[in-house]
């Protein structure tokens, strides 16, 4: 009898101590642990590139409406990522040589097992390393309202934030009644006559790059602008990005990447064209 009450004392007593374990230790979701977002500050890291500063404080001020935020500079940057008190957006140098603004939740160390622990929110491209033609300078304002589109998302619905661009972005074809402009520059040298091609007539429209950034600046009810972000050179690791958003709200419609590996390789290919075409029903005719 005392054999069996000492079994039942330790078999209850192992039962509580799972359940008080079970009750210690949580897995939060990505969606869960990014619920604060809205009440935590955004630290936004300042490059000291004094051009693009100027940029990013411009665009913060002007369209960050997802968070509170507050400037800082890179120096900065180690001891606020261990803070559990904020979120942090700075840019970083890719191996693939372009710059990319990232987003973070801020905290001690990385894991499922805190609301406070860091995390990885989302990574877009910005740059090549250097500014060739500061084209890039004018996107900024659409890589940032993505941003808080994905932020937005990712706190109403579970999925998205383990989604990558590519499967954030679009569909296409919700801007079928919009015009698609393409800055030749930003054609891949595998079509033929690029530099002289002429538009379809059937909503895709290829120009130059000043009519395209034109348009995007103008805020553009009636355009949808697609725009490269590719590395300076061609190599294994060089990347060439091709975007498409609206003009007006910087709506992600189209996200694609390929490796970048030889001279011609950058930007809208023919076999890209011909697929954006079918999403968006234009009709394929790239014949100049």
């Amino acid at each position: 009898m005392k054999h069996k009450t000492l079994k039942y004392l330790l078999g209850m007593l192992l039962l509580l101590c799972c359940v008080n374990a079970q009750a210690q230790f949580r897995i939060y979701t990505k969606k869960s642990r990014l619920s604060d977002f809205p009440a935590k500050t955004t630290m936004v890291v300042l490059s000291g590139n004094e051009l693009l500063d100027i940029a990013i404080k411009n665009e913060i001020k002007s369209r960050w409406r997802v968070s509170p935020f507050e400037f800082c500079f890179k120096e900065d940057l180690e001891s606020i990522k261990v803070s559990p008190l904020y979120y942090i957006l700075y840019l970083t140098e890719e191996n693939n040589s372009l710059i990319y603004l990232n987003l973070e939740k801020c905290g001690d160390k990385k894991g499922f097992s805190s609301m406070n622990s860091r995390m990885d929110i989302l990574k877009l491209p910005l740059s090549p390393k250097d500014f060739s033609t500061g084209r890039e300078i004018s996107y900024l304002s659409a890589m940032i309202d993505i941003m808080q589109h994905y932020v937005e998302s990712s706190i109403l619905h579970d999925q998205v934030v383990y989604m990558n661009l590519d499967q954030f972005s679009g569909p296409l074809s919700k801007g079928r009644k919009k015009t698609l402009y393409i800055a030749r520059e930003d054609l891949s040298d595998g079509i033929a006559g690029k530099d002289s091609i002429k538009s379809s007539g059937h909503g895709l429209v290829y120009t130059d790059s000043f009519t395209v950034d034109s348009l995007f600046n103008a805020g553009s009810a009636d355009a949808l602008i697609g725009f490269c972000i590719s590395s300076n050179e061609p190599s294994p690791k060089s990347e060439s990005i091709q975007v498409i958003v609206s003009a007006d709200r910087h709506e992600l419609l189209y996200y694609k990447k390929n490796k970048y590996k030889k001279i011609g390789q950058r930007g809208f290919t023919p076999k890209s064209l011909k697929a954006i075409q079918a999403e968006h029903k234009y009709k394929n005719d790239t014949k100049h």
